[in-house]
This record gives structure tokens, C-alpha cells and sequence, in this order.
């Protein structure tokens, strides 16, 4: 069985990766860092002295969210190399699943769904696999039992 569609998946939850870290430390993190201060200071008065410095650690834990999106996007299509067509490979299931949890708790729908697919594409197939080998094998030792 070959593996295009599952590569496919992987490529797209890599790109959505990219567009995610993308928006996240370029749109969404630049605004808060220039206007993070002001809303703080207009929600939280009593923080008025000290929501600059808070600010700026808010930013730079997007900021590093940010580029550890990035970094799995390129560790997934690096990975995408070493899958092979008609194997099984226990490692690409662990880390999907991974993924797919760490997704989850990250709340990025988006990338959950793509993950979830994968895992459920890359099982079902494994399934495929294993019963082809195994219905070849059990063929095989009844022709070996009959020509005996």
C-alpha cells in the first residue's frame, strides 16, 4: 500500500505549522507586544507599574510557541523522507499520536483534525498490510503441507 495520502496529510499540517507560527509571532504577537499594555493596564488598573515587563514575557512565550511550531513543521517533512511504501513503522504511529495530543492540548483544531486523519489512514493501512503478509505466509504453508 502507498503511503501518498498520509505523505499528503503530513505536508498539509506542516504548512498549516508554518501559516500558525506565522500569524501567531508576526500578527498576533507584534499586536499584543504594542498594544498588550494598554489593554492590561485598562482590564487590571493595579498592574499599571509592571505590565510592560509582563507583556513582554507574554510575547516571548508566543514568540517561542511560535518557533517550536516551526520546528515540527520541518522535523514532519524531514520525517517524510523515511516513510516507505508496504511498511509499518511503530515510531511514525507514536509520533503522530504525539502530535495529535500535544495538538489537542494546544487547542489547534486544525492540526488535531489533519493528525487524527493520518493516524486513522496510517492504522488502517498497517491493518492492510499486516493481513496481506499474513494471508501470503498462511498460503504459502498450505502449498509447502500439500506438496509434502
Amino acid at each position: 500500500m502507498d503511503r501518498k495520502a498520509e505523505r499528503k496529510l503530513i505536508f498539509a499540517a506542516s504548512l498549516w505549522h508554518f501559516i500558525n507560527a506565522i500569524l501567531t509571532i508576526f500578527v498576533f504577537g507584534l499586536w499584543f507586544k504594542n498594544s498588550g499594555d494598554l489593554s492590561i493596564m485598562e482590564i487590571y488598573p493595579e498592574m499599571a507599574g509592571g505590565s510592560g515587563s509582563f507583556v513582554d514575557i507574554l510575547y516571548t512565550v508566543m514568540s517561542s510557541y511560535g518557533l517550536i511550531i516551526v520546528l515540527v513543521g520541518m522535523i514532519n517533512i524531514y520525517c517524510l523522507k523515511f516513510m516507505k511504501d508496504n511498511e509499518i513503522n511503530k515510531k511514525w504511529q507514536v509520533w503522530m499520536v504525539v502530535m495529535c495530543l500535544a495538538s489537542f492540548m494546544t487547542i489547534d483544531v486544525i492540526s488535531s483534525l489533519l493528525y487524527m486523519v493520518v493516524l486513522v489512514t496510517y492504522s488502517s493501512k498497517n491493518k492492510a498490510i499486516r493481513l496481506r503478509h499474513g494471508k501470503h505466509k498462511s498460503n504459502h504453508n498450505v502449498n509447502q503441507e500439500v506438496i509434502i
